[in-house]
């Protein structure tokens, strides 16, 4: 597992994620007693974060996916594993979105319109040939590769993420009942910010790579 001069103190713990965890801490125990526990699932993150293989940090625009999914690793745990799959759920889901206050940016777009559809694969484009880069040659460790629209879709927007450090770590560390609620929180999403994810396989389920297919709101 390669390190890098770039320590993981330097990625804390997502905004997202703390945000989420404080608001269901606070609602649980008293001010004093939520802050305690914040405290101890912010030690778990760390040294989850300290044992995971290095895929980037800050210079990795994914890294935010992976280290969110480890402040839900440790929340879990130091809650003794004992959530309903509806408070996982809601974990799951929560951490993704607190923060971006019901905005809806796919709704702005026709994901068919070809414009529109050059634009986002510009854009994936250029994530694709740094995460591509770093897999190669293995200096992100097994930090995401990317393909663009390997099956040629002529509408909406399609990628495929090659392999996956979060279900790696998963699977590693005894979190692996989790990863289908990661996986599926994925379709609420992209329904909340205005889109449909379409998904028939993913790196938890044991292939290769996660598909995402994300079209019109509706279609």
């Amino acid at each position: 597992m390669k390190r890098s001069e770039e320590t993981i103190g330097t990625y804390p713990m997502p905004p997202a994620s703390a945000e989420w965890i404080r608001a269901r801490l606070t609602e649980r125990y008293t001010e004093e007693k939520a802050e305690e526990k914040f405290e101890k699932i912010n030690r778990m993150y760390e040294s989850f974060a300290d044992q995971a293989p290095y895929i980037g940090g800050e210079k990795n625009p994914m890294s935010k996916n992976f280290y969110g999914a480890l402040s839900a690793f440790a929340y879990y745990e130091c809650m003794g594993r004992s959530l309903s799959p509806d408070e996982i759920t809601d974990m799951c889901y929560g951490m993704m979105m607190t923060g971006r206050n019901g905005r809806k940016p796919l709704e702005r777009f026709d994901l068919n319109n070809k414009l529109v559809q050059k634009l986002f694969y510009g854009l994936f484009g250029m994530r694709a040939r740094k995460l591509n880069k770093h897999k190669a040659d293995s200096s992100w460790n097994n930090a995401w590769g990317m393909r663009i629209n390997p099956r040629g879709h002529e509408e909406g927007i399609s990628i495929h993420l090659v392999g996956c450090p979060i279900a790696d770590f998963a699977k590693e560390n005894g979190y692996g009942e989790l990863m289908p609620y990661f996986c599926e929180t994925d379709k609420a999403v992209m329904e909340a910010l205005g889109g449909t994810l379409y998904r028939d396989h993913t790196v938890a389920d044991g292939f290769d790579e996660c598909d995402y297919w994300i079209r019109n709101k509706g279609e």
